[in-house]
């Protein structure tokens, strides 16, 4: 079982290590413009020029998923990042300090979770415009609450043990503390939140694109492909088909990795 979960991530991460390295070297790459048109190409299959066809405006579908890669992961990483930087912080100091600061980390989380997580960031995209900086601003700012929570019950944990007693009787001050002792020891929950939070912002972003909330035409997306190809499925299944592996791939990437630190968390917590 621990075979195979470690081999299972291994294989995550060489898929995502290799998406991103093909998304990043998109432009150095042999393709297409991912919005070049080619009215006398439409909607033709997968063939030894075009690897994974053609969509309805003869647009290379290859070249479209791997530029949408690049926006995706940009997407991902950046509202990862911030909210699980957010969470860190807010958790941590509430669940260390304790008194009026976890106190009112309490009421935010409260009113945030009262707050329609998926239609405030609908909302927000929708008035302030779809740029890549408004989806992570959008999804980072309000992705926060779950990471704050752990990080506020382990933080709490780890401000009654031992070693923490001991750093106080050399001297060190609270801020010393919290990032010599506090935040090295949330190691392995960062990595575990932070995979399982890319899943949900994938999905989230993958979502927003398919309904048009993601970046506008002509950039492609994962998502936008996956609803421009919805209404041709029938005669191009290969344009669906091709947004739907590389989304399901990445998915299963990210999980699989979380679930792997998820087991070396909970043996860490048993050791």
């Amino acid at each position: 079982m621990h075979k195979s979960t470690r081999i299972a991530a291994v294989c995550g991460l060489v898929w995502i290590a290799s998406i991103a390295m093909v998304a990043l070297l998109a432009s150095l790459l042999p393709l297409r413009s991912p919005v070049a048109i080619d009215l006398s190409h439409m909607l033709v299959p997968p063939n030894a020029q075009s690897w994974a066809g053609t969509d309805q405006l003869g647009r290379d579908v290859l070249s479209r998923l791997i530029f949408s890669a690049r926006e995706s992961l940009l997407v991902v990483l950046g509202a990862t990042s911030l909210s699980i930087l957010l969470g860190t912080v807010l958790g941590c100091a509430a669940g260390y300090l304790g008194g009026i600061a976890d106190r009112l980390l309490g009421v935010l989380i409260d009113v945030s979770w009262s707050v329609p997580f998926i239609v405030f960031i609908v909302l927000i995209v929708s008035v302030t415009g779809v740029r890549p900086a408004t989806l992570i601003l959008s999804i980072g700012l309000l992705n926060w609450v779950t990471s704050a929570r752990v990080f506020r019950a382990q933080a709490a944990t780890i401000r009654r043990q031992d070693f923490v007693r001991t750093a106080r009787a050399y001297g060190y001050g609270e801020w010393q503390i919290v990032f010599r002792t506090v935040l090295p020891n949330l190691r392995s929950t960062v990595l575990t939140l932070a995979a399982y939070g890319a899943v949900e912002v994938l999905t989230l972003e993958t979502g927003l694109a398919f309904i048009g909330l993601s970046l506008p035409a002509p950039t492609p997306t994962w998502g936008g492909m996956l609803a421009d190809g919805a209404s041709y499925f029938a005669a191009a299944w290969w344009i669906v088909a091709g947004a739907t592996i590389a989304v399901t791939l990445t998915l299963a990437s990210f999980q699989v990795i979380a679930r792997r630190f998820e087991r070396d968390l909970f043996n860490q917590s048993r050791a």
